[in-house]
């Protein structure tokens, strides 16, 4: 929660003059580690167009996305070997239920329609069977 508070302009000045700045060796060796960076990204850039060195740091730099991709594999990420395994055997369990519910699906449907055709067949037999009966009679 903050709070205004009526503070004199001068404590603000007092503050600001108040706070550490570094010291001149402190900003000397924030300068040479920052010039000794760029000193060792300047080589790499040399280095590249070296035709002797060039090969070697492509290889370098393969081989350490290889590393990393290993790594990333084998960890226990979301992108990692085993969490991969675990999804898809989720999904081929799913894929089994989605299986067994079609099978019995289709055996009952299967059944039933067996069952209606035998009852279908059996009313038109006796609509046949009645009618023949009704010429025969009507015949006589």
């Amino acid at each position: 929660m903050y709070f205004l508070l009526a503070i004199p302009i001068n404590y603000c000045i007092i503050y600001h003059m108040t706070r550490k700045q570094r010291t001149p060796q402190e900003i000397i060796a924030e300068t040479e580690a920052k010039l000794s960076r760029l000193r060792v990204k300047q080589a790499k850039q040399e280095a590249l167009s070296n035709p002797a060195a060039a090969p070697m740091l492509t290889e370098l730099e393969d081989l350490r996305k290889d590393i990393r991709e290993a790594r990333k594999g084998l960890g226990d990420g979301p992108q990692s070997f085993n969490a991969r395994i675990a999804k898809h055997e989720a999904w081929i369990e799913k894929v089994e239920d989605l299986r067994a519910d079609a099978e019995a699906t289709l055996d009952h449907a299967n059944g039933r329609k067996a069952q209606i055709e035998a009852e279908l067949a059996d009313v038109l037999n006796n609509l046949v069977s009645d009618t023949g009966t009704a010429e025969l009679s009507a015949n006589a």
